[in-house]
């Protein structure tokens, strides 16, 4: 059976990111809600690079390169801006999921965007277009003033179907099988109490996401046996379940504006909550001004495929009074306290630089057999050097020259540090400075992915084939991020909406006689 040592099972996770953090672990919320992730997060609406699912089909995984996967990703949008030649051919109207496209632009997003193009970066109205490379308003998944998540989108509009019973709070943990096989017949779900068995006539659709998919599996005996076998659970498959986990690091540099401070009280929030809640207008009806977006390679300014992303948030004086999102996400008293001597007296524009493509790999794996107890969770952020350098990179590149600008100099913003105390004896912009407040202020963007991975047959390294099917597993697929072979270069929720149609029709490929599957309407499936 061996030790938890001979396949890397440690109690502690590695602390080579996120030190700044009280215990020193990364935040990684879950949407553990209907939508899930689509429910909580920041609603950007970006596909990737067209080359992200080009390297998927030269793995061997037929089906996905991105003239196959273009139609899914517009069968399942319902984009209502100006009809031209380039929204036809690269968006879709008929479908469920509502993409708006603002032209409102707030005068900040003004200012960034031209800071950006000054540094000869291309302004693009749609990154999901002929190119992703440059900076850009994000088109986002909003409908009237309301977040659309995929719940919204696509399970309200059907909430009455006589084939759709779902199950609230209530929880999977187990997959069952016919007993002395590798046949799935249903799930074991925990609710109210209660152990109930669900049985399935065709087959099993995991879509868990990418940190529960995999804790499923090997709860069910589906991973890597010697793991399996150390918890005393019966292998029914030794699959790479749980490794591979990729996730979009990002690292938080800020320019400051003196402005006055105490402005954002709770009261200028209940006003606004009063007027969203009674006509979904103002502040809290789109997420103005923080759509910006830049895509960019910091080893080749010609490459049609970027390493990194920026994001650009904008937080007035003391908006840490309304939401602190520092103590949310529990870093250290030190950095909230240095953070909100900034806020208090500053506008801030805060640039992300996020790394795109990590050469670093985590994994997830159970702690024990309880279903209950959270799986040990190692993203190994920065275990790749080039990780790093590739971080820094964008910030010499990208982020202090913003500061050079005549835009962000006649507006008055300048670069400014958080002075975190375990950094101080480096010179600050140094390497050796860079490193260390990187591996302080290290955030995840929420964008797990990879850990059921996607392969052909003969990949060793790959949990499910082309078309969705755990391997040697009978009536069981994974539809989710985690089947991603590697993470995409742009934000994940409009991949995994994709991932969902996608896997929806091998379904109906696979069980409906072929001269039904074009006949019937959308709405039977």
């Amino acid at each position: 059976m061996g030790t938890s040592e001979d396949w890397g099972y440690k109690t502690e996770p590695q602390y080579e990111a996120c030190r700044g953090y009280k215990n020193r672990r990364c935040a990684w919320p879950r949407g553990k809600t209907l939508g899930g992730s689509s429910s909580i997060n920041a609603m950007f609406y970006v596909r990737g690079n067209k080359y992200d699912y080009q390297e998927w089909a030269d793995q061997g995984n037929y089906g996905w390169s991105y003239d196959d996967v273009l139609p899914y990703f517009k069968k399942s949008e319902n984009y209502s801006g100006d009809s031209t030649e380039d929204t036809r051919k690269y968006h879709g109207s008929n479908g469920y999921l509502h993409v708006e496209n603002d032209e409102n632009m707030d005068n900040l997003e003004k200012l960034i965007l031209n800071a950006v193009n000054e540094l000869g970066i291309p302004i693009l109205d749609d990154v999901n277009a002929y190119s992703q490379m440059g900076v850009s308003k994000s088109w986002m998944t909003i409908k009237e003033g309301m977040r659309h998540s995929t719940a919204r989108a696509f399970l309200s509009p059907i909430k009455h179907r006589r084939n759709l019973h779902v199950v609230k709070n209530g929880y999977v943990t187990k997959l069952i099988f016919i007993p002395n096989t590798n046949k799935v017949t249903g799930v074991l779900i925990s609710k109210d109490g209660k152990e109930v068995i669900v049985n399935a006539k065709k087959e099993v659709i995991v879509s868990a996401g990418a940190i529960n998919t995999p804790q499923l599996l090997l709860l069910s005996g589906i991973g890597p046996s010697k793991q399996l076998k150390y918890l005393n659970i019966n292998v029914k498959s030794d699959l790479p379940v749980g490794q591979n986990l990729q996730d979009h690091l990002f690292v938080p540099f800020y320019y400051t504006l003196p402005g006055i401070g105490n402005t954002t009280t709770l009261n200028n929030f209940a006003t606004e909550f009063v007027r969203y809640i009674t006509t979904r207008k103002g502040t809290l009806s789109d997420t103005s001004p923080h759509r910006i977006i830049t895509f960019y390679n910091t080893t080749d300014n010609r490459s049609s495929n970027p390493d990194v992303q920026f994001h650009y948030l904008v937080f007035p004086p003391s908006l840490y009074n309304v939401i602190d999102i520092l103590k949310h996400h529990d870093l250290s008293e030190e950095i909230q306290e240095k953070y909100r001597k900034i806020n208090d007296v500053n506008f801030i524009i805060v640039v992300y630089c996020t790394v795109l493509q990590p050469k670093s790999k985590g994994k997830v794996i159970l702690k024990s057999k309880d279903p209950y107890e959270y799986p040990l969770i190692y993203a190994n952020y920065f275990d790749d050097p080039e990780d790093m350098t590739t971080l820094i990179n964008g910030f010499k590149q990208h982020v202090a020259k913003l500061g050079e600008t005549n835009t962000l100099k006649n507006s008055g913003f300048k670069l400014e540090w958080l002075d975190i105390d375990e950094c101080k004896e480096y010179k600050k912009g140094s390497y050796e400075h860079l490193e260390c407040y990187c591996r302080q202020m290290t955030f995840s963007l929420y964008h797990p992915v990879s850990t059921a991975r996607m392969g052909p047959i003969d990949d060793k390294n790959s949990v499910v084939d082309p078309d969705l099917r755990v391997k040697n597993i009978k009536n069981l697929r994974v539809i989710d991020a985690s089947i991603m072979p590697n993470i995409v270069r742009g934000n994940t929720n409009a991949p995994t909406i994709m991932i969902g149609e996608k896997g929806a029709d091998l379904i109906k490929e696979f069980w409906l006689p072929s001269q039904y599957l074009y006949e019937l309407p959308r709405s039977e499936f």
